[in-house]
């Protein structure tokens, strides 16, 4: 285990970014993203948030979510915002985000940028309020900014 904060925020950045890279060479990263995030977020639901109180409201169930895993140390949530309701949730995710190192290395290799963000948001919210949500990353950068959008064609 890395001795310091920055040593185990780069250690989860190598972890991802080899995850990533295995994803692709596999065929459809997608999918395989969305797989591993799900395991990883229904246990997490289950044993680190249990009060996690999910709303009909999109919005407002990121926000919740955010608040929760910044509180329990999975995320820095601090400089997230989210604007929109049930159908489109747009969310900004400022520098604090822990995952930005791997997505400023892909994004500087030319390399597709796999927000795990938008992932666990997305999987949260079917997980939660049980409706399929697509995300698009629409800009990489300061603030990275997103689009969450309900999906009319699919149930989960």
């Amino acid at each position: 285990m890395p001795a310091t904060e920055d040593g185990l925020r780069r250690l989860l950045n190598f972890f991802l970014y080899g995850m990533i890279r295995c994803a692709e060479s596999l065929g459809n990263p997608t999918l395989v993203l969305r797989k591993v995030v799900e395991e990883g977020l229904r246990n997490f639901l289950a044993s680190g948030l249990p009060m996690f109180e999910a709303s009909d409201d999109a919005r407002a169930t990121c926000e919740a979510f955010t608040k929760a895993a910044d509180a329990s140390g999975l995320i820095d949530g601090s400089d997230t915002v989210f604007r929109g309701d049930s159908n489109v949730v747009s969310v900004e995710i400022g520098d604090a985000c822990p995952y930005r190192r791997m997505c400023t290395a892909r994004h500087d290799e030319g390399r597709p940028v796999h927000c795990i963000r938008s992932f666990m948001l997305a999987e949260m919210l079917r997980i939660r309020l049980d409706a399929v949500y697509d995300w698009r990353l629409n800009r990489f950068g300061r603030p990275c900014q997103m689009t969450l959008t309900r999906s009319r064609l699919e149930k989960p």
